[in-house]
C-alpha cells in the first residue's frame, strides 16, 4: 500500500487480514471498479479461503458490465461456500442485471429456504421482487424483514429506498423521517431524503436537509419552526484523484508485501528465518575460510562477505524474477496489468529481506573489528544503485524469457560468471593494471568495489565510478519501460505460446 493508506490502515486497530480486505473496498468506495478488480485477483491468490475475495471480486467485475466473469466467480464461490448466503444473493443480482428475473427469485427462494433467519436474504428478496417490478411482494418481504429486525438499520433503509424507486417523493420523505428518528446518526435519513426533496422541487428543504447532517434534527426542526440558525456550509474533504503510477506502485507494494507473508508463514520459525538465513550463510564461510582454510590473510573475511552478501541479493533476485511474467500468466489474463509489475514485485520482495541482511552484516562487522564510521553513510547511494542495476537487468531478462524460453537455462551460467568476475573471491591488486578497465566495466565488479571501500577500507566510495554505473542503469531503465510498453499488447499472447 501507498504510504497515505499504511498510515490510515494502521489507526484501525483491525487484524491483519481486515487491513488487507480494506484496501479493495476502498477503491470499490471511490468506485475505481478496475483498480477494485486488480486488487481483488491479488487478494484471491493470497486468501483463496475467504469468500470476501470471490463475492466482491464478482461485485466489481459487474459494475464494470463484465457479467460473465462475475458469474464465473460466483459459480465458484458457491461451490466453496455453500454455508453462506452471500454468494447466491449476489448472483441473483447478477441475474437481474440479465434481465433474467425468474432465475433471480429462484435463486432468492432457495436462499430463504436455505437461510430463513439471514436479514441479508430477506432485503435480498425484496430487492429482487423490486427490480422485476413486483412492488406489493417487495414491500411484503420488507415488512417482514421490519418486524423481524426492528433494531436494524437495513430494513427501514430499504423501506424509504423502495419508495424512491417509485417517484412517491412525499411518502419517501415520511419514510426517510422515520428512518432519522430510529438512526439519527445514519447519514441517508438526510442525503437520501434531500435527495427525494430536490426531486420535489423543494430545494429550501434539501438544502435544510443537506445541512442538518452535520448539525443534526434538533437543528432542522428549530429551522423548520421557524427559529434561526446558522447556516454554515458544510465542509466536504474529497479525496485526490490517484494517479496511475501511484496504484500501479501500490499494487505492487502489496503484492511483494503478501508474498513475503505466504513466504514466512510456510516456516514453523516464520519470520525469524529471515534473520538465521544470513547468520548461518555467513558463518559457514567464516568457518570454511577463516578458520578451516585460513585463507587471504588477516581481514579476508570481512572482505568476502561484504562481496558476497550483496551479490547474493543480486542472484537470488535476478533468478526470481527471470521467469516472473510467464508464471504470472494466469493473473495477466483475469486483469489489465503491466507485465512490468511480476519482475518490481520479485525485486521489492528481495529488497524487504535484504535489509535484513546487510543488518546482519552491519553487526558480523562490528563484532569483526570494523565499527561503523561516517563513510557507512555512504550504503545508502550505493545500495540505491545496485536496486537501479537488479531493476535493469531483471526486467530486461524477464521481458525476454516469454519470447526465448530456453534463455532461463543460460541465466544461472550467467550468474556464475559474474560471481567470479566480480572480485568475490580475490582482491583488486591480483589484477593486472591493463586489465582493471576491462574489469570495472561489469558494474556488479564495480558496485562491490564501492562496498568495501565503505565496510573495509573506512573511505568513501569511488563517486566516478558509482555514479558511471548510475547513469548506465538510468538510461536502461527508461529503454526497458519504453519496451514494456511498446510490447503491453504482446505478452498475455505470447507467454501462452
Amino acid at each position: 500500500m501507498n504510504e497515505q493508506i499504511k498510515d490510515v490502515v494502521a489507526k484501525t486497530g483491525l487484524p491483519t487480514i481486515d487491513k488487507e480486505l480494506w484496501w479493495p473496498r476502498q477503491a470499490m468506495k471511490n468506485g475505481n471498479w478496475q483498480n477494485a478488480v486488480q486488487r481483488w485477483a491479488i487478494l484471491r491468490q493470497v486468501y483463496p479461503e475467504k469468500p470476501a475475495v470471490w463475492i466482491q471480486a464478482a461485485v466489481s467485475h459487474r459494475h464494470l458490465g463484465q457479467l460473465d466473469a462475475a458469474d464465473s466467480l460466483l459459480t465458484s464461490a458457491r461451490e466453496r461456500f455453500p454455508e453462506i448466503p452471500g454468494p447466491l444473493l449476489e448472483q441473483a443480482t447478477l441475474r437481474c442485471d440479465q434481465g433474467r428475473y425468474d432465475e433471480a427469485g429462484q435463486l432468492v427462494a432457495e436462499t430463504r429456504g436455505r437461510f430463513p433467519e439471514e436479514l441479508s436474504v430477506m432485503l435480498a428478496s425484496a430487492r429482487v421482487a423490486a427490480r422485476a417490478g413486483n412492488l406489493s411482494e417487495a414491500l411484503t418481504f420488507n415488512r417482514e424483514a421490519r418486524e423481524r429486525f426492528a433494531e436494524a438499520p437495513e430494513p427501514w433503509l430499504q423501506h424509504a429506498e423502495l419508495a424512491m424507486e417509485v417517484d412517491e417523493w412525499s411518502l419517501a420523505l415520511d419514510r426517510w423521517r422515520e428512518v432519522r428518528e430510529r438512526f439519527p446518526k445514519h447519514a441517508e435519513g438526510f442525503t437520501r431524503a434531500a435527495d427525494a426533496a430536490q426531486a420535489m422541487g423543494n430545494e429550501s428543504l434539501a438544502r435544510q436537509l443537506r445541512l442538518a447532517q452535520e448539525y443534526g434534527n434538533a437543528w432542522l426542526e428549530s429551522v423548520q419552526n421557524g427559529e434561526e440558525g446558522e447556516e454554515e456550509a458544510p465542509h466536504t474533504i474529497n479525496p485526490p484523484q490517484r494517479r496511475d503510477w501511484r496504484t500501479f506502485v501500490d499494487l505492487v507494494w502489496t503484492k511483494a508485501r503478501l508474498n513475503l507473508k505466504s513466504e514466512a508463514s510456510q516456516n514453523h520459525l516464520r519470520y525469524l528465518w529471515w534473520i538465521l538465513d544470513p547468520l548461518l550463510y555467513m558463518a559457514v564461510f567464516y568457518v570454511v575460510f577463516g578458520i578451516l582454510m585460513e585463507r587471504g590473510g588477516p581481514g579476508f573475511i570481512a572482505y568476502l562477505l561484504t562481496g558476497l552478501v550483496p551479490f547474493q541479493w543480486f542472484r537470488k533476485t535476478v533468478q526470481q524474477t527471470s521467469n516472473s511474467i510467464v508464471g504470472g500468466k494466469g493473473l495477466m489474463h483475469k486483469v489489465r496489468i503491466s507485465p512490468l509489475f511480476f519482475p518490481l514485485v520479485g525485486i521489492v520482495q528481495n529488497t524487504g529481506k535484504q535489509m535484513l541482511v546487510f543488518a546482519m552484516l552491519g553487526i558480523f562487522l562490528i563484532l569483526y573489528g570494523l565499527p561503523p564510521t561516517i563513510h557507512w553513510l555512504a550504503i545508502i547511494p550505493i545500495v540505491l544503485v545496485q536496486l537501479l542495476l537488479m531493476t535493469v537487468v531483471s526486467c530486461t531478462l524477464a521481458m525476454m524469457v516469454p519470447f526465448a524460453r530456453d534463455l532461463t537455462n543460460l541465466i544461472p551460467t550467467g550468474i556464475q560468471f559474474l560471481l567470479f568476475t566480480s572480485g568475490i573471491f580475490y582482491t583488486i591488486d591480483r589484477i593486472p593494471e591493463e586489465w582493471r578497465s576491462l574489469f570495472f566495466t561489469n558494474p556488479m565488479a564495480n558496485i562491490l568495489y564501492q562496498y568495501r571501500q565503505v565496510f573495509v577500507e573506512n573511505q568513501w566510495p569511488d563517486w566516478s565510478g558509482l555514479g558511471c554505473v548510475a547513469l548506465g542503469c538510468t538510461l536502461g531503465l527508461g529503454l526497458v519501460v519504453f519496451l514494456y510498453r511498446r510490447l503491453e499488447p504482446i505478452f498475455p499472447r505470447v507467454v501462452i505460446e
